[in-house]
């Protein structure tokens, strides 16, 4: 799967003149440990005579379908792989309420695929880095408490902002990120959210988009690194989205389109986690 994953890549990356980028395996492998732990009926891979060519990840959380990961080797594309690969990964996540997934803006193949099995362009996510100072955010509102994430305390406010409830991603995001519970003076919760040592940020999620900004840069400040930082921001985060390009942080290559066949996760108070993990 790694290998697949990565000649797509730099297969795209060359045809469109961008720099190669460096074969970091270690956090994509644990990424496809923890989904191929959740929903093991709902990955799929391709064989060519021994050979890996292809694979499909899809997560299912409730009634909720996510297409992870959809990616063919370059040999073996346009031969109606991925939309094979696609079937089987949606049978075997069983019957659900609504099917989404990012897909990149500039492969538009990928997108008229989606597109054609229902799950149509919805949201613009744009992937931000570079420098930034937990100074140029601002502060927690008065009052605002921090404590340890909680599931049972996080659980209903996936749910208003997801549609579904998540407590085994939170649990692997725990195992490798700072996570903090924010709650108001009487103890209900505000929001959420997780740092990593690398510089990546969330996901982040809020009761109100006014707090993301601030949740942002309590994480910020709680995690320093020695390079910059990265986000996921979705284009209906305005609240958060001009203070973080305000502050430095600049918008990388093109960005992903949530596509679903219904509407999906409120994006004005979420910051997701990346493409693939919402």
């Amino acid at each position: 799967m790694l290998e697949v994953f990565f000649s797509a890549m730099e297969d795209l990356d060359g045809r469109r003149g961008r720099a190669r980028q460096p074969r970091n395996a270690a956090p994509l492998e644990m990424h496809f440990g923890h989904l191929l732990a959740t929903d093991p009926d709902s990955c799929y891979v391709a064989d060519d005579r021994g050979r890996s060519v292809a694979f499909g990840i899809v997560m299912r959380r409730e009634q909720e379908a996510f297409l992870s990961f959809l990616f063919v080797a370059p040999p073996w594309q346009s031969r109606k792989l991925g939309r094979a690969l696609l079937h089987s990964c949606l049978q075997g996540a069983g019957e659900v309420e609504r099917v989404g997934t990012c897909a990149e803006a500039d492969q538009p193949v990928s997108t008229g695929l989606y597109a054609s099995v229902g799950m149509a362009p919805r949201a613009p996510l744009y992937l931000l880095r570079g420098i930034l100072s937990d100074a140029a955010l601002p502060a927690l509102p008065a009052g605002v408490q921090r404590r340890p994430i909680s599931l049972e305390l996080v659980a209903e406010l996936d749910r208003v902002l997801l549609g579904y409830q998540r407590p085994q991603d939170h649990t692997f995001w725990a195992r490798e990120r700072d996570g903090v519970l924010f709650l108001d003076a009487a103890g209900a919760v505000l929001g959420y959210g997780y740092a990593h040592r690398s510089g990546r940020i969330g996901p982040v999620a809020a009761l109100e988009p006014s707090y993301l900004a601030s949740f942002i840069g309590y994480l910020v400040g709680i995690t320093p690194v020695l390079e910059g930082r990265q986000l996921v921001v979705p284009g209906h985060a305005i609240s958060v989205l001009r203070p973080l390009l305000r502050a430095g942080l600049r918008i990388d290559t093109a960005p992903a389109i949530y596509c679903s066949d219904g509407p999906g996760p409120r994006f004005e108070r979420y910051i997701p986690m990346s493409y693939a993990l919402l």
